[in-house]
């Protein structure tokens, strides 16, 4: 026993080498039992689909506010590389939620007086999708989608579906490329098709065909319909996965307090645990100097509010070590969150190492 008023020390976990990176041995299994048993369902996030180049959905919103700030009697004479910097730094600066500026979107580019139309929903969903593939491109290097693909057509396993919350359709093209059989499913409507199930959990804007206003969620009021709805066929799609499968989630901040709410929900002592795959807190090297000073700057804040005489730091070195120490606080903070709503923290160091975690479920 340790000696008394000593604390315990929690035991390293086993890992182990999957690529370039590493993995706890236990999560491994565990990502490979239900990948083995047909029940590992994946959630893809908007970071899987900017390889691609396509925008994260915050890029996608100030996007068509810089188009709608063209034609707006205050912005539209400035050159557009400043127009576009001041509707970004004006969403920053007064924290707009982009789901309130989608909604202000969507009713600029709806005609008369702003009304819901089929027209002016016409109008704005090809918008959406001009701005979404504009500079989409096939990325040279082996992409996460393209690794997922692979895994989906591997034998000896498989996914039960994989649920995106991305409007593209960068993910049916890597299956089509590894000759996967897929059906997509994007709205309530009774699915005959066959292979995997690709669900979108907010809709579906392909980069050519007909596209239905209906089921994509993209303003404010588009969620609050899908989670005052009792019965919408996303949640239903999702809960049911929560509750019966093994989830991993990939690209994904997991902030939204929808999922987090559905995570809590659907929790119970019977569901097999899932697992998120999430980069490491850092500053980068070029932060690490701002960040130093601003710590400087609240220590002698608190000192005057408290009235207690400020005590000067031993030297950078110490307040780089509490920058450094703050980051591994937040990746505890992070993991025991998670977990207290049954998400197992995989951790990687960078984005490049996803595709070998994802590689190594079939013991690749």
């Amino acid at each position: 026993m340790p000696p008394r008023g000593t604390v315990k020390k929690r035991a390293p976990r086993a890992t182990v080498a999957v690529g370039r990176a590493r993995i706890n041995a236990g999560d491994l299994r565990g990502l490979r039992a239900a990948w083995a048993a047909r029940r590992l369902v994946l959630f893809l996030g908007a970071g899987v689909s900017i390889p691609y180049g396509l925008p994260s959905w915050r890029d996608l919103v100030l996007e068509l506010l810089f188009e709608q700030a063209q034609d707006s009697r205050r912005l539209g004479p400035m050159w557009p590389h400043y127009r576009r910097a001041v509707a970004s730094w004006m969403a920053d600066y007064f924290s707009y939620d982009p789901l309130v500026l989608a909604r202000v979107v969507e009713r600029h580019l709806r005609p008369g007086n702003g009304q819901p139309s089929a027209p002016g929903e016409q109008i704005f969903l090809e918008r959406l999708r001009s701005h979404l593939y504009a500079n989409v491109r096939r990325p040279k290097e082996r992409t996460l989608l393209r690794a997922i693909a692979e895994l989906a057509g591997r034998k000896g396993g498989g996914l039960e579906a994989v649920i995106s919350f991305n409007f593209d359709d960068r993910f049916q093209t890597e299956l089509k490329r590894a000759g996967v059989s897929f059906s997509t499913v994007s709205g309530p409507a009774r699915q005959v098709g066959h292979g995997l199930r690709v669900i979108h959990a907010h809709g579906y804007l392909p980069r050519a065909g007909p596209v239905s206003r209906r089921d994509v969620v993209f303003t404010e009021p588009d969620y609050h319909r899908l989670t005052e709805a009792v019965f919408h066929w996303s949640l239903s799609e999702i809960v049911d996965r929560l509750r019966k499968s093994t989830v991993l989630f990939i690209g994904l901040s997991m902030s939204d307090p929808s999922l987090r709410r559905l995570l809590d929900a659907s929790r119970n002592s019977d569901i097999p645990p899932h697992y998120q795959l999430q980069k490491r807190h850092e500053v980068r090297d070029n932060e690490l100097l701002v960040a130093m000073q601003e710590i400087e700057r609240r220590a002698r804040r608190n000192a005057e509010i408290l009235k207690s005489g400020f005590v000067e730091t031993k030297g950078a070195q110490q307040l780089e070590d509490a920058v450094h120490q703050a980051l591994g606080q937040a990746d505890t903070y992070d993991r025991e969150v998670f977990e207290s709503m049954g998400v197992k923290t995989i951790w990687v160091n960078g984005f490049d190492e996803l595709p070998d975690i994802v590689d190594g479920i079939a013991g690749r």
